[in-house]
């Protein structure tokens, strides 16, 4: 008995510092806009994590920290009505020291310290191809899986059936 009350005892007094850990690591974000069809649909709300960097690697779903004015008003996922968004959620296209996927850019590397992310929607997505190489520095996650589709409640992992990849 007294074994479970020092259990207990030492899980309460570890949960704040759990929730500290995990509010510091994890990052909720809500889609808005079409940039990233069919993969993740407006009102979809992932869940990201903030990794090093060099986990990070193609084809990875990221979120990129927005520039307050370059950015915002040059994307074209803002949807009137709702707060403008902090982060863009895009897929890494290349790493530093690979060549751009870009037929405009075929024969440019990307810089160091430097990320090419895409849209998977690319005809509606504001992206490296018009921002340019994006900084380590603005990586705030890397999405780790949908916590909520618009409509349900169900929670499916990147590279699940219903996305697409490169």
């Amino acid at each position: 008995m007294r074994a479970l009350i020092v259990t207990a005892a030492a899980l309460a007094a570890l949960t704040p510092v759990m929730a500290l850990v995990v509010r510091r690591r994890c990052v909720l974000l809500d889609v808005s806009g079409p940039s990233m069809l069919p993969t993740y649909r407006d009102g979809d709300r992932l869940l990201a994590a903030r990794l090093p960097i060099r986990l990070v690697r193609r084809g990875t779903v990221v979120a990129i920290g927005m520039q307050p004015a370059s950015d915002l008003f040059a994307a074209n996922d803002i949807t009137p009505g709702r707060p403008l968004p902090t982060c863009m959620v895009k897929r890494v296209a290349a790493l530093p020291g690979e060549q751009m996927p870009d037929p405009l850019l075929a024969t440019a590397e990307v810089p160091p310290r430097h990320l090419f992310v895409l849209g998977d929607n690319r005809e509606a997505s504001y992206d490296s191809r018009h921002m340019g190489p994006v900084p380590f520095a603005r990586l705030s996650g890397v999405v780790l899986c949908r916590i909520r589709s618009r409509g349900s409640a169900h929670v499916s992992t990147p590279g699940s059936s219903s996305e697409s990849s490169f």
